[in-house]
């Protein structure tokens, strides 16, 4: 369904050689082509289940549908079928029953890998509070007065300051199939055009009318609410002599937190070629993975920059959805065998504290350098470096 880079380009292209005259009847003509070519494959499928599920009568899990609430019937009247539009004026978002909302949300925590490393708030809260402990619990006598407290730095995430906002078009024949299957498609669609968006903001999101990014430095100076880039620390090993000594004491807080898991993330160039072999060695029966050091879970993303990794421990970003709407208009009604929308998505997003992700510089990141033993002595290459020391082992 998502438009390809090459699609686009076309579509471009088109335009800009139209006549001026020819411009909006151009317009229409190839957001018409284009959605036709990209849904057919869609239409055709969702058209073959349809005739499976009415004949076999299956249950609504095998197709991935399910029982809708009067309310969100009531919704997909009035939003998608405008059938029923007496309540609106036709200037107004119509949001989502929460209850749709919490299945995409649901989808979107299951289906995408970075995903499952957030910290997501439930959906439909509009305020989430984030806190960050400082002082400590002491030991004493039931009769002793209490010295030092437990102290909670709170601050609030305001999940309805930001949206995002793309179309979707939604082909008649599949309104035609009625609630379930309509319901199934606006989940399916809302779910891809919100995947992409929400993992840039994530990333590399400015807080200016987007989350705060692991990108971004929130102890930075703020310029015209947009925050800075993190100053990345360079790193030539993902082990304990460089990252180790480097990294860890800024995740750790100099050992005074449990950092077990962290979560790398980069772009796939990076993971498939720097991180690869900084944490594989080549060996006779091909490359082994020699990462034994900490348990480091790798993540692609394309908005993280080249040269560049993030070192997240898990559930240390907090993010949320609180509701999502759909805008529509007479305007949009000149195409025949389809409707458009425009989409609307409210959340927002932030590390819980500055120290919870470090930016890393991988650029001079070095490969591992296998140890090769020979008959009667050892030799070990560290870096370039060959050390050779004689074995112990009898022949």
């Amino acid at each position: 369904m998502k438009f390809d880079k090459r699609t686009i380009e076309n579509l471009v292209k088109e335009l800009n050689d139209a006549p001026a005259e020819q411009k909006s009847e151009k317009i229409i003509e190839t957001i018409q082509s284009i959605v036709d070519e990209n849904y057919a494959e869609v239409i055709n499928q969702y058209q073959k289940e349809f005739e499976e599920y009415s004949a076999t009568k299956e249950n609504d899990a095998k197709f991935g549908l399910r029982s809708l609430t009067e309310k969100e019937k009531q919704w997909i009247d009035r939003a998608i079928k405008q059938e029923d539009t007496s309540s609106l004026t036709g200037k107004e978002i119509d949001y989502l029953p929460e209850t749709t909302v919490s299945y995409i949300f649901e989808d979107l925590k299951t289906t995408h890998p970075l995903f499952q490393y957030i910290d997501w708030t439930p959906a439909g809260v509009q305020k989430w509070f984030l806190s960050e402990r400082s002082g400590k619990a002491t030991w004493g006598k039931l009769t002793r007065a209490i010295t030092d407290q437990i102290e909670a730095g709170v601050e609030t995430l305001d999940l309805e300051v930001n949206s995002l906002s793309a179309f979707m078009f939604v082909p008649k024949a599949i309104i035609n199939m009625g609630y379930k299957w309509i319901d199934r498609f606006v989940r399916t669609v809302l779910l891809e055009v919100n995947e992409e968006g929400i993992e840039e903001g994530i990333i590399a999101g400015t807080g200016k009318d987007s989350p705060i990014g692991l990108l971004k430095d929130l102890a930075g100076s703020v310029v015209n609410g947009v925050y800075p880039d993190k100053t990345a620390k360079q790193i030539t090993d993902l082990g304990p002599d460089d990252f180790g000594a480097t990294v860890l004491p800024i995740l750790n807080r100099d050992g005074k937190r449990n950092t077990d898991t962290i979560v790398i993330i980069a772009n796939q160039n990076e993971l498939d070629t720097k991180i690869y072999k900084a944490t594989h060695v080549l060996s006779f029966n091909g490359y082994v993975k020699a990462d034994n050091y900490k348990k480091f879970i790798y993540v692609a993303s394309p908005f993280v920059p080249k040269n560049k990794a993030i070192a997240l421990l898990p559930q240390k970003y907090t993010c949320g959805i609180s509701k999502m709407g759909i805008d529509y208009s007479d305007h949009y009604k000149f195409l025949e065998q389809l409707r458009t929308y425009s989409i609307l998505t409210y959340g927002n997003g932030r590390l819980k504290a500055n120290d919870d992700a470090v930016v890393l510089d991988i650029t001079n990141l070095k490969a591992l350098k296998p140890i090769v033993q020979t008959e009667g002595e050892v030799t070990t290459t560290v870096n370039g470096e060959v050390t050779t020391k004689t074995s112990t082992q009898g022949a």
